[in-house]
């Protein structure tokens, strides 16, 4: 279950800089989670939850887009989105080369050019009243 180191990793990322701007709260954070991290949303929403018990980030609204996996064709160089896979893929498969099919000349000839990342897009959060 990497859905908790990752939780992990978000929340000690959002809280240090939440600190750094003196917030008192963080109210809301949008991840993006590449298709090919092989990453289950829900899963790690329920981490994040545990994870950030006791820290600024507990209880803040964790929102998740999704980037398509991206693939490069060695055949006729196409780079784009991948074609829905008629069968699922396997996470331990993921980092291997030819596995999905070029939309365009049809080729196993690809490898994986984008998808893989996770990153915080936004993160909005509370500061104290200036009086």
């Amino acid at each position: 279950m990497h859905e908790f180191s990752t939780a992990v990793g978000v929340v000690d990322t959002v809280t240090d800089v939440a600190k750094k701007h003196h917030a008192i709260k963080i109210n809301k954070i949008e991840l993006v989670v590449g298709e090919f991290t092989m990453l289950n949303a829900e899963q790690l929403i329920f981490a994040f939850e545990i994870a950030s018990e006791g820290t600024l980030a507990h209880g803040a609204e964790v929102v998740i887009s999704e980037q398509k996996g991206q693939i490069e064709c060695q055949e006729c160089k196409y780079s784009g989105d991948i074609e829905k896979q008629s069968k699922d893929v396997d996470h331990f498969v993921v980092d291997m080369t030819n596995i999905f099919e070029c939309p365009k000349c049809h080729s196993s000839k690809t490898k994986i050019s984008g998808g893989r990342d996770i990153y915080i897009n936004n993160i909005q959060v509370e500061l104290p009243d200036e009086k």
